[in-house]
């Protein structure tokens, strides 16, 4: 065959405990997980790929349910003409712990271990290389003794979990720089670890790519999430990245300045959104000036909010309007501690200190703006 077709995704996390999310949403994305994945499996179908590369990070950590482990080789049984290669990642290293030992995996499996090596698939031209993650870090690159043997006329592919770096050995998670992939001579470097979608990049005859993760765990996750699809050559590749994810995280900012009132906040952020707001995950965060006889409550806006989101968490970033010279006059409680914190805050020795000045006056000026107008 003059080429070959792939399906490349990476970084699952399976019964990872979505820490963000309460107990019973967190369950509800676990299981949209493997919805996720049932998509993968259905792409490889529709496709007609003729392998399927995992890269990494399949389960999440010591701890997976033994319906996910059964619902994996159901999957795999249900695409049986695609062959299937694994690399475990740093979350589910392959050692004696392992849940890639815990199952009988179908014939059309293969799980490479952690020293590198080369599988042949004489019918599709193809030779597919990987190594696996020992413990939960690698600090010597995997491909530092990876060398090309003959440079035949197979299609050659690479599927390995580990972090892009400059210089060899400048990280923990088995650094690999772009000039050991450029030396491997492959036609396409599968990478997982990274959560993104990298897009495709050459080094010289090699194109790599992280796909990233197919549904998101969090707002360091944010975006369309999903595989890379295509054909690899000899020569080059045909790839594109399919989005697939079930939800979205989002993290925006929306600015309230002048605001007196929950409802005006509301109508703002519901402005601000996109129309899918109500399957999608939102981090929000709330700036601008505000008056300090405005108590800002983001646990009443997140309550308000509740049912216009799948999930929502705002954070308060805003500041509080000072008119320093109506209160520098002004001999009051408030007078008195907007002055004594003013000079705390021109004395700060940091942007740190500084903002926890500014927030502990902010907080101060409406706990003492809180008295009831009769």
């Amino acid at each position: 065959m003059d080429k070959v077709r792939i399906v490349h995704c990476s970084d699952l996390h399976f019964d990872t405990p979505f820490g963000d999310l309460d107990s019973r949403l967190s369950q509800i994305r676990q299981e949209e997980i493997r919805e996720t994945f049932s998509k993968i499996i259905e792409l490889c179908q529709s496709e007609s790929a003729d392998i399927l590369l995992i890269c990494g990070d399949l389960f999440d950590n010591y701890s997976v349910k033994k319906m996910t482990l059964h619902f994996l080789k159901d999957k795999f049984l249900e695409i049986p003409n695609v062959r299937i290669f694994m690399v475990a990642g740093n979350h589910d290293p392959l050692n004696e712990r392992s849940f890639y030992k815990m199952i009988d995996w179908p014939n059309n499996v293969y799980i490479f271990e952690n020293q590198i090596e080369e599988v042949k698939i004489e019918e599709l031209n193809a030779i597919v290389i990987g190594a696996s993650f020992k413990e939960n870090y690698e600090k010597k690159s995997q491909l530092s003794k990876y060398f090309l043997g003959n440079d035949d006329d197979n299609i050659r592919i690479l599927l390995m979990h580990g972090e892009i770096t400059d210089r060899q050995d400048s990280n923990e998670y088995n650094p690999i720089t772009e000039q050991q992939i450029e030396s491997t001579k492959v036609s396409y470097a599968a990478l997982g670890h990274r959560h993104t979608f990298s897009g495709l990049k050459k080094c010289g005859m090699t194109t790599y790519a992280y796909c990233g993760c197919p549904e998101g765990r969090g707002f360091d996750e944010v975006g369309a999430k999903g595989v890379i699809v295509g054909d690899v050559y000899r020569n080059g590749v045909n790839l594109k990245f399919v989005p697939l994810n079930k939800r979205t995280y989002y993290e925006i900012e929306v600015d309230i300045t002048g605001v007196m009132s929950n409802d005006s906040i509301k109508s703002k952020i519901l402005a601000a959104v996109d129309d899918n707001h109500n399957n999608n995950i939102y981090c929000i965060n709330l700036k601008g000036e505000i008056s300090d006889e405005f108590i800002l409550n983001t646990d009443t806006i997140s309550s308000i909010l509740k049912s216009y989101f799948f999930a929502v968490k705002i954070k308060d970033k805003t500041t509080v309007k000072l008119d320093i010279e109506k209160l520098s006059r002004e001999y009051s409680i408030k007078g008195l501690f907007s002055a004594k914190m003013l000079k705390k805050i021109e004395e700060a020795e940091n942007d740190y200190e500084k903002e926890k000045l500014m927030k502990a006056l902010k907080i101060g000026l409406q706990s003492l703006s809180t008295q009831e107008v009769n």
